[in-house]
């Protein structure tokens, strides 16, 4: 969920609502969401405890407003939670790479990157 939706609201732009986020390519958001179900199942997951796209997609239809990630990003902040580099990682850990992942780590690093030097601290 977090990857289909939350990270995928930090956009090279202004942030977008994770309703866009989701819907916006219904192609794109259901392959990112099984990506990391199957993770987490090789974790150990059991898939019984897991939602299924359809209904994270229904519930995302009524979240209108970017993600706390985003917004904090939106604001300055140069530091985040980074679930979406944790299961980057641990999906290439696992031999399991995921483009559209790798893209989103690679555009929230560009912004809180652009946070940091506007901030004027010393990049990471």
């Amino acid at each position: 969920m977090l990857l289909t939706g939350n990270y995928r609201c930090i956009t090279p732009q202004e942030p977008q609502s994770i309703r866009d986020a989701v819907h916006a390519d219904l192609k794109r958001s259901p392959s990112i969401y099984e990506h990391v179900d199957a993770v987490a199942r090789r974790l150990g997951a059991d898939p019984k405890d897991q939602v299924p796209f359809e209904k994270y997609a229904k519930a995302a239809e009524s979240l209108l407003k970017p993600s706390s990630a985003a917004r904090a990003v939106a604001s300055g902040a140069p530091f985040i939670e980074r679930v979406d580099l944790l299961v980057k990682l641990i999906s290439h850990q696992l031999g399991a790479p995921n483009a559209e992942i790798d893209r989103t780590v690679q555009i929230v690093d560009q912004k809180l990157n652009e946070k940091i030097v506007e901030g004027g601290s010393s990049a990471l």
